[in-house]
């Protein structure tokens, strides 16, 4: 696969422009769906060419030109899986395409100045929202200067969106263009535009908006608001109205820009979408999307339901709750008898299942063996990732440790190989080196004399994974290390890792394409940065909360900083190796195995789905395949 790093940092440096998608500008006449034509005969729609953009983009699909109609249906757990549905509705301003590299969306073309510094967006002219009104520069400015820079509404900057915790400057330029400056250079902001968060910046419609800001607001509608809405201020009362996480699920006021809109809202125990009729995207013929009418979301007590439901046919296409080695094997089984086709999803992470010491443990004499590097290595040298992959992969996974994959520019092979020789002889000399003695019961003691005793944190809720854990325990046990498995719920599992109050949790290995967007593994990043969570708490509001982090780690996030500063692609892969080379010599994680790919379920009667995909959080699949363009045969499941 062809980098998609190597592509944008060659734009950056020669500040090209970036082309828009096509667009319809011959058309005659645009065509709409039955659903939409009767509405528009009833008055009730202005006609399909007052609500298309004059010059809107083209979708071209992938099969053929679809036909409109029927309902694709999907599963869900509850309020907390509606990522779930975030990740069909995917419209940023830049997106990522099927090929994970980034084309434009609702921004046509951007440019970008010599400095790396200066972004100038260019909208496209004529979108709506779901209710009619424009979407113009002023939404995103709304989200800048009301939201962003708002210190009640926020108390400081996401990382992603500022250059070492300063937030950039954004003017607009004219109704559909402006230009966001930053105070360094930033080299991923287009490519941080394209992932998930970047929605953030065109989901805040400020005319529906602006009645529960206090800036806009009158005080007594204000007030108003606030009682009916069970709010103890007007922050909740806005929070609660504008958050992406839930926002355009949970009500079906919340104008949106995505291809459906909610009409019976979540959590209820069927969750129903419908087509938007202001959708600003046509076909190669002219016809506006999306082809389907309705979206539906059946509500099921237990995940493993939905891959029941996807056997019996009632999963038009769906990957979530279904990707699991096991469910894939079940599906595998039934899909020559099944009404549904595989479609094959691979994923970006280094490693399907790491382990993450915990560098921040409260327990003096048990930190000081979790940062040994000689302790990683041996517990390293002591797993057998054979069977694990054998339980986890049916034996299809690859061995190997929490590097960059070999599809990355980034790729080390020494890295990947380092340490994963089942080898528990070399695990006994690294464990004998640290001073670890073994008591008469052949037990490892800790350096103040207790016997060692490592907990393996696991969440009960990924299938497999405990079963991985106890065959881990056991490697452990062989060396005198006496292990046993925590299985948790998922509320458990986070509170504990967030907390620091783990020895060696079980988690995704992330980042192995997108290495430097998703750098969690590679230093104390993140939340999900399991191995030092109080460290990346550090990190991310620059020294102010969590706990200083030794010299070693440290130097790992200035150098990613310097890494965001960094115009040239040659002077990103040098400091990058830096950070690498710091990994493989103390393996702050240690890796397992890397996952075969796994499957969207997928209708036979759907038509204009991929032939494969990406399975990565920061490329919300599978919204970069465009769903706007699935069809049914016929125009029915």
């Amino acid at each position: 696969m062809r980098s998609y790093i190597i592509k944008l940092s060659l734009f950056l440096i020669l500040s090209l422009v970036f082309i828009t998608m096509p667009v319809c500008d011959n058309v005659l006449a645009f065509n709409e769906s039955p659903m939409l034509s009767k509405l528009v005969k009833a008055g009730q729609l202005p006609p399909v060419e007052q609500r298309l953009p004059a010059s809107p983009p083209v979708i071209k699909p992938v099969d053929k030109v679809g036909v409109y109609g029927g309902t694709w249906r999907r599963a869900y757990t509850g309020l907390s899986d509606l990522v779930g549905v975030r990740r069909v509705l995917y419209e940023p301003l830049v997106r990522w395409n099927p090929e994970y590299r980034v084309v434009p969306n609702l921004a046509t073309k951007w440019e970008v100045d010599e400095t790396g510094r200066v972004y100038t967006f260019h909208l496209v002219e004529g979108v709506k929202w779901s209710d009619g009104a424009p979407f113009t520069a002023d939404d995103v400015i709304f989200y800048f200067e009301d939201i962003l820079l708002n210190k009640e509404l926020t108390s400081s900057p996401p990382n992603w969106l500022s250059t070492e915790g300063v937030p950039p400057k954004v003017e607009k330029l004219s109704d559909y263009s402006f230009k966001i400056e930053f105070e360094k250079p930033y080299s991923l902001f287009i490519e941080q535009l394209a992932c998930p968060q970047g929605m953030e910046l065109v989901t805040k419609p400020k005319h529906y908006l602006k009645q529960f800001h206090k800036k806009y607001a009158e005080p007594e509608k204000l007030e108003q608001l606030m009682t009916a809405r069970n709010a103890s201020t007007w922050v909740k009362l806005f929070l609660d109205a504008s958050s992406l996480r839930h926002s355009m699920f949970i009500t079906d006021k919340m104008p949106s820009l995505c291809a459906w809109i909610t009409k019976v809202p979540a959590p209820a125990k069927r969750f129903v979408m419908e087509r938007n009729p202001y959708y600003w995207k046509v076909d190669t013929n002219g016809n506006q999307l999306p082809y389907i009418d309705t979206l539906v979301h059946d509500l099921q007590a237990e995940a493993k339901t939905i891959v029941l439901k996807a056997i019996a046919g009632e999963i038009d296409m769906q990957g979530r709750h279904l990707g699991s080695m096991q469910n894939s094997v079940l599906l595998l089984a039934s899909a020559a008898n099944g009404n549904y086709r595989l479609v094959p999803k691979t994923s970006t992470a280094s490693v399907g299942i790491l382990l993450a010491p915990n560098l921040n443990h409260k327990d003096p004499a048990m930190r000081q063996v979790l940062n040994d590097p000689r302790f990683r290595k041996a517990v390293s040298h002591a797993v057998n990732r054979g069977e694990i992959n054998k339980i986890i992969c049916r034996g299809k996974g690859v061995a190997r440790q929490a590097a960059p994959l070999p599809e990355s520019e980034f790729y080390s092979a020494s890295y990947e190989k380092a340490y994963i020789e089942h080898d528990p002889a070399k695990a006994n000399a690294y464990l004998d080196e640290m001073g670890l003695k073994t008591g008469p019961d052949g037990k490892r003691m800790r350096p103040d004399g207790k016997p060692l005793q490592i907990s393996l944190d696991v969440s009960v809720s990924i299938p497999g994974w405990v079963d991985s854990a106890e065959v881990i325990a056991s490697n452990l046990k062989s060396v005198g290390i006496e292990t046993e498995v925590k299985s948790e719920t998922m509320e458990l599992f986070r509170q504990r890792t967030q907390n620091a109050a783990h020895e060696i949790a079980l988690w995704p290995g992330d980042g192995g394409i997108e290495c430097l967007l998703e750098p969690r593994w590679y230093f104390p990043y993140n939340s999900e940065s399991l191995n030092a969570p109080l460290y990346a708490q550090w990190f991310q509001s620059g020294g102010k909360k969590g706990e200083e982090p030794p010299a070693d780690i440290k130097e790992m996030m200035q150098t990613y900083n310097e890494i965001l500063t960094a115009i040239s692609l040659e002077k990103r892969r040098e400091l990058f190796a830096r950070i690498l080379a710091a990994n493989e010599k103390n393996l702050y994680v240690i890796g397992l195995v890397h996952d075969p790919p796994d499957y969207y379920v997928v209708s036979k009667n759907m038509i204009n789905v991929v032939k494969k995909d990406f399975q990565s959080w920061m490329y919300p699949n599978p919204g970069p395949i465009h769903p706007e363009q699935f069809s049914f045969v016929g125009g029915k499941n």
